[in-house]
């Protein structure tokens, strides 16, 4: 035998998993290489890029670091001379004779109007006793936006002090720290260039072989799940086509293969119901065969033999009283196995001559009009019709024949557990499936649940004098209208049986 090819002779059969599994790891794996290839010139051609700019960058960043720190000192070099010239100014030292501080006011307000950043002027002796001040809370219109205090402080004649507070700006600050930042990296770009381009393509390919290790390992593991999840999907079909039409498939999540699963499950409930309804109607058929040639047999002889017992009866002219009992004991109990055997015989011919369901749009309140009228149901049936009408496709007269039986059958049940016999048969529409749902429910002792499927069966029967015909020949109507009828597990509410006949609607 070829190498690679069984001995069906089909190619060796590659897993789903190991296919998933080469093509995770191939993809994952092309980046990588090309990457460790390419990385090299990558890096060097980014290197070189990166510091060519900062070096074309660093000087005119360096030139502005130094405007900044110029224009820095400068403003703090004129914040401090203000402060002299203030401090030796005429109005200062009027103020410190006891001549009046208006001449001071007048000066700070007018160094305020030509200097936006001065916030506060203050002259104090030198016991920290305050003889003038003027301030306002924020810099002028040409002030800075964002600002902290800057304070100075200049001696003034016999101890005393001019105390100054600027606006400095806080944005002026920040730039001059981001350009030195700037200037830092660039140094470091120029640092990387020259001693570390290894140590970044090995740190690299790490990362990437550390990204392909993860995803490698992800994909082998959602690719065992899925081919788990298939291989269960394969194993229940493959118990379904053996015969097992109980297998499921189990398969949690709300994805594609789920609701396969879902869907293949429900396929075979209905599968294992419709062969089930098929059997049935296959023995049912057998059974009417039967019946009609029993009823046909028996029917024939009954005549004759209730003749010949009545005029051997009425042909005795002896006198002997006892013999005379006899005869009429005789004829009595001859004539009542006659009538038995007539009620049986009325069975098989109803089994045997079922006739074709021609289901036709049948309104169900129609239906329970005509049940409702039965004499002998007058006091024992309770119809209870749902807010909207439903009508069904169905034989008017089949259909009622099949309640009928159900109905019949629960008066029985319920006497039979020494209540009144009350029904109720009540009917609804479920047009998700497309079925009207109709259940009658008795007062009687339910079914058990091993006699479930057994009571549709012909001539099983729990009463003493009944056929086990009448559920039998129900069930066959309610299968050739495209229906069902079953007995439910739960107890009705009346505590009896609830018998459950679904159709499908017009």
């Amino acid at each position: 035998m070829k190498p690679g090819v069984d001995d069906t002779g089909e190619g060796r059969r590659v897993g789903l998993q190991a296919k998933l599994v080469g093509v995770l790891l191939a993809t994952a794996l092309t980046p990588l290489l090309v990457s460790a290839f390419l990385v090299d010139q990558i890096a060097e051609v980014a290197q070189n890029f990166a510091s060519h700019e900062a070096e074309r960058l660093r000087q005119p960043l360096g030139e502005a670091q130094v405007v900044y720190m110029r224009l820095i000192e400068t403003k703090k070099r004129m914040y401090r001379h203000m402060a002299e010239q203030l401090a030796q100014s005429a109005p200062v030292g009027a103020a410190l004779r006891g001549e009046g501080t208006q001449g001071l006011v007048d000066e700070a307000r007018r160094l305020m109007a030509e200097e936006p950043d001065l916030l506060r002027v203050t002259l104090h002796r030198s016991g920290g006793e305050v003889l003038a001040e003027e301030k306002r809370a924020r810099p002028g219109p040409d002030g800075p936006r964002r600002y902290r205090e800057f304070p100075v402080s200049r001696p003034a004649a016999d101890g005393a002090a001019v105390d100054l507070a600027f606006a400095a700006d806080v944005e002026l600050l920040d730039q001059h720290r981001q350009v030195g930042r700037i200037l830092d990296d660039s140094q470091r770009i120029d640092q990387v260039r020259t001693s570390l381009p290894r140590s970044y393509r090995l740190g690299y390919i790490i990362l990437v072989g550390g990204v392909v290790v993860l995803v490698s390992a992800t994909g082998i593991l959602l690719a065992r799940r899925l081919t788990g999840r298939i291989a269960a999907l394969v194993s229940g079909t493959r118990r379904v086509a053996s015969g097992d039409l109980d297998a499921r498939v189990a398969l949690s999540g709300r994805d594609e293969l789920g609701e396969l699963a879902g869907a293949f499950n429900r396929m075979v409930e209905d599968l294992k119901r419709d062969r089930q309804q098929i059997l049935y109607l296959q023995r049912i058929g057998a059974w009417q065969d039967v019946a009609r040639r029993l009823a046909h047999e028996i029917k024939n002889p009954l005549t004759p033999i209730q003749l010949a017992v009545q005029q051997l009866v009425s042909s005795y002219g002896g006198d002997d009283p006892r013999h005379e009992k006899m005869l009429a004991d005789a004829a009595e109990i001859v004539g009542e196995e006659i009538r038995g055997l007539r009620r049986l015989v009325d069975a098989f011919s109803a089994l045997g001559r079922l006739p074709p369901a021609e289901p036709r749009p049948l309104a169900m309140a129609q239906l329970a009009d005509d049940l409702g009228k039965e004499p002998q149901f007058t006091g024992r049936l309770e119809l209870t019709a749902p807010p909207e009408p439903v009508t069904v496709a169905g034989d008017r007269l089949l259909l009622r024949r099949l309640l009928t039986n159900l109905i019949e059958n629960g008066i029985h049940a319920g006497e039979a557990a020494g209540k009144s016999g009350r029904v109720a048969m009540r009917w609804s529409a479920d047009h998700g499936r497309g079925t009207a749902r109709i259940t009658v429910d008795d007062e009687g002792g339910g079914v058990a649940a091993a006699d479930r499927e057994r009571i549709f069966e012909p001539y099983v029967t729990s009463k003493e004098s009944g056929t086990g015909l009448g559920l039998a020949i129900a069930k066959k109507i309610a299968l050739d209208h495209g229906g069902n009828l079953l007995v439910e597990g739960d107890a009705a509410p009346s505590g009896g049986a609830r018998f459950v006949l679904t159709v499908p609607l017009a």
